[in-house]
């Protein structure tokens, strides 16, 4: 995967995470309880609400990189199995760590 090297680059990065998440939310709605992941549908929609926030603020030049761990740590660390895209979050989170 491709390690972002600067803000552009990050945000392009973050804009698959919140598809891959609106794209697991909706798989979710069209397949409903039956779905394996349906139960976790709360986690999705709690991931996307800090993803999209995090845009925004990037956007915004509100954010500072290189200052601890994103929002959605927590999130990641809980439910890591049940992310199909964990990779892409664990990139991310690399990241903004370490800083460009």
């Amino acid at each position: 995967m491709h390690i972002p090297a600067n803000p552009d680059e990050f945000l392009d990065l973050l804009d698959q995470a919140i598809f891959e998440t609106r794209d697991m939310l909706s798989a979710i709605e069209v397949e409903g309880e039956e779905f394996d992941l349906g139960p976790y549908v709360g986690v999705f929609e709690a991931l996307e609400q800090v993803l999209v926030a995090l845009f925004e603020e990037i956007q915004g030049g509100r954010h500072t990189f290189g200052e601890g761990s994103l929002g959605f740590t927590d999130i990641l660390e809980r439910y890591r199995r049940q992310i199909p895209f964990a990779d892409l979050l664990d990139v991310l989170n690399a990241v903004q760590r370490r800083g460009f």
